[in-house]
């Protein structure tokens, strides 16, 4: 009787072993994927960033172009240039 104790202890005792060693393997498992996981999302939070950074240039460099096709300067640039329009009673000299 006193043997059957001992090796119903013993195969507790090693039942909880395994399970502690596979609980500990399942936890360690999670903590890898979890930190691939982590670097995959920092490489992407970086890539955003500098996609960020450079349409925050191109905005920037198309808003002085909003702004300068908006000038009466270019107006008038252009109307003159592509549309061949002149002020009332001035002389056009030249041209094609």
């Amino acid at each position: 009787m006193e043997d059957n104790k001992r090796n119903n202890n013993s195969q507790v005792a090693k039942v909880v072993g395994v399970s502690l060693a596979l609980l500990f393997l399942l936890l360690v498992i999670a903590l890898i994927i979890n930190l691939v996981r982590l670097g995959a999302a920092n490489d992407r939070k970086q890539s955003l960033a500098e996609q960020n950074t450079r349409l925050a240039r191109l905005i920037e460099k198309n808003d002085s172009l909003i702004e300068y096709c908006s000038s009466a300067e270019f107006i008038e640039e252009y109307a003159r240039e592509v549309l061949d329009m002149v002020y009332r009673g001035e002389t056009v000299i030249g041209g094609e």
